[in-house]
């Protein structure tokens, strides 16, 4: 039973990519990086969104000189507007702090059970600002609806990668549930 649970879990939480050619919930043409909706999807490595272009075998294959300069202008201006997101010292901050909390817990300054509530709190706020931002992209995706929040998927994007690293933490403190959820016995 463990096993078609641990299965089923798998392709749920499996990533699937879905490739589509001229389906832009924007109605754009020939969007170039890093793309207006948060779908941006480029397979055929030509800088422009696969959903606001027809497919390969539709396209004309002939593009004149002064096109290719704009569309090289278009990749210069967007790479300069281009976020960069913050792993490194996110990772080594929530690092830290844990490590604050820990040694504090361990020295009875605090103790552990105030440790592990910090934590939980912190794993729970992070959990609902990536999640409530997901759905505020979903909606601006799918229905066109456009939330007044700048940088929403910035924040998606931080939020989810401090609850990341805050469920590690969550994970090491339950790795005997996790491993004996895992253990077929005999």
């Amino acid at each position: 039973m463990k096993k078609i649970i641990f299965v089923l879990l798998f392709l749920v939480l499996s990533p699937v990519t879905v490739l589509a050619w001229d389906d832009c919930p924007y109605n754009e043409i020939d969007c170039p990086i890093p793309g207006e909706c948060n779908r941006y999807v480029d397979t055929d490595n030509d800088k422009i969104c696969d959903h606001s272009q027809l497919a390969p075998e539709d396209r004309n294959t002939e593009i004149t000189n002064t096109q290719e300069t704009n569309n090289e202008n278009l990749i210069i201006n967007n790479k300069q507007n281009k976020m960069t997101y913050h792993l490194i010292p996110i990772f080594l901050v929530l690092i830290l702090l844990y490590s604050v909390t820990h040694i504090l817990s361990k020295k009875k300054i605090i103790s552990i059970v105030n440790h592990r509530k910090i934590w939980n709190i912190l794993l729970l706020i992070t959990f609902l600002l990536s999640g409530i931002s997901g759905i505020l992209l979903v909606i601006k995706i799918n229905f066109g609806i456009v939330v007044p929040l700048p940088n929403i998927l910035f924040l998606h994007v931080e939020t989810g990668i401090a609850m990341f690293v805050i469920s590690i933490f969550h994970t090491f403190w339950h790795w005997s549930y996790f491993k004996n959820m895992f253990i077929i016995k005999k």
